[in-house]
């Protein structure tokens, strides 16, 4: 009997060092207050000092005749609090954009479809970050979709503004240190809400 009472509380203490090792959140993705996508994030501890955030979000939408998807799949590893690598794949209405990043030792190369750049400054906070980690003070943020510092600014206590170069207005709400709401604004808005 002492057996099998033996392995289950090794396989609790399994689960629950798991647990403590993973974090998640979902989003539910809305638009005009339906809800038409969800967004996953998770954040792995590795170990020696190595993180792993992933993201997966999928949401569709008729509008006006037309039926629009969207999808996200990111996976960012972090060592010692410093960017090494970054997958993002992004597919919007058939239309896929890749951009991987990785830290050489010295600069990061960042390929984004047939687009060789390089990045010689370390980062050390990221857009994956910020589901996890509210942006106290922060004036820019690495974006890993588009391999490039994006302007980031405190709006009021806990609600912060990025303007994408490509005109959409991100607003980032945190109630407690957690990222609540994500708002992303170009015409009509899109919102993430934190289900948990």
């Amino acid at each position: 009997m002492l057996l099998p009472l033996k392995q289950l509380a090794l396989a609790f203490l399994f689960t629950f060092s798991l647990a403590l090792n993973a974090q998640k959140h979902i989003y539910d993705v809305e638009l005009f207050g339906k809800k038409i996508g969800s967004t996953i994030v998770e954040r792995i501890d590795k170990g020696n000092g190595e993180m792993e955030y992933k993201l997966d979000s999928h949401s569709e939408v008729n509008i006006l005749f037309t039926h629009k998807t969207s999808s996200m799949n990111m996976d960012v590893v972090y060592k010692n609090g410093q960017l090494i690598s970054s997958y993002v794949k992004n597919v919007k209405d058939d239309v896929t954009e890749i951009v991987s990043i990785i830290w050489d030792g010295a600069r990061y190369i960042i390929k984004k479809g047939q687009e060789t750049l390089q990045l010689k400054q370390a980062v050390d906070f990221s857009n994956s970050l910020l589901y996890f980690i509210e942006p106290v003070g922060r004036q820019r943020i690495f974006s890993e979709r588009l391999g490039q510092f994006c302007a980031f600014k405190t709006v009021s206590p806990g609600v912060y503004e990025c303007k994408l170069d490509n005109g959409v207005d991100n607003i980032y709400r945190y109630k407690n240190g957690l990222l609540v709401e994500l708002e992303m604004s170009k015409g009509a808005s899109v919102f993430m809400k934190l289900v948990k």
